[in-house]
């Protein structure tokens, strides 16, 4: 079973970010500067990117595919490691990163893509991924829905 999801998420990472970078430059009077925006950048992505490692190497301990976009070979239901405390790490990655890059441009216009990105997720990779879960681990997912919330 396909997911209605056509763009894979890293994707929608790096086209959020250029699109935050063009707002950056063309309303340049609207970004704001701090000392240490550079450091918080990194600490955000650092966090980010241990999010999504962990979430991969979950799935990988489980020998289950990490691709969102096919769901053929979705062979176990990941409820260990990162996924105890979000169902979604490898998305909480993502977005982390995306905040990182709003903290490190600081433009508040940019903080409709984080809003966007949140909104997409869930409409278009989140809730069609929790539809098929249902389907194919029933109670077992639904227990496990009711424990552990969708991003943090």
């Amino acid at each position: 079973m396909n997911l209605e999801q056509k763009v894979p998420p890293v994707i929608l990472v790096f086209i959020f970010s250029a699109l935050m970078f063009l707002i950056g430059q063309v309303t340049t009077y609207l970004n704001f500067e701090f000392g240490f925006r550079f450091e918080a950048f990194i600490i955000f992505v650092f966090i980010g990117v241990m999010f999504a490692v962990a979430g991969v190497a979950s799935f990988k301990k489980q020998k289950t595919t990490v691709n969102p976009l096919n769901t053929d070979n979705v062979s176990a239901l990941v409820t260990s490691g990162i996924y105890k405390y979000s169902r979604n790490p490898m998305y909480v990655g993502m977005l982390l990163c995306l905040v990182g890059f709003f903290v490190y441009i600081f433009n508040p216009l940019n903080i409709i893509f984080i809003v966007l990105f949140i909104w997409y997720m869930n409409k278009f990779q989140i809730k069609p991924e929790e539809r098929f879960l249902s389907t194919v681990f029933g109670k077992r997912y639904k227990e496990y829905t009711n424990n552990v919330r969708r991003w943090l």
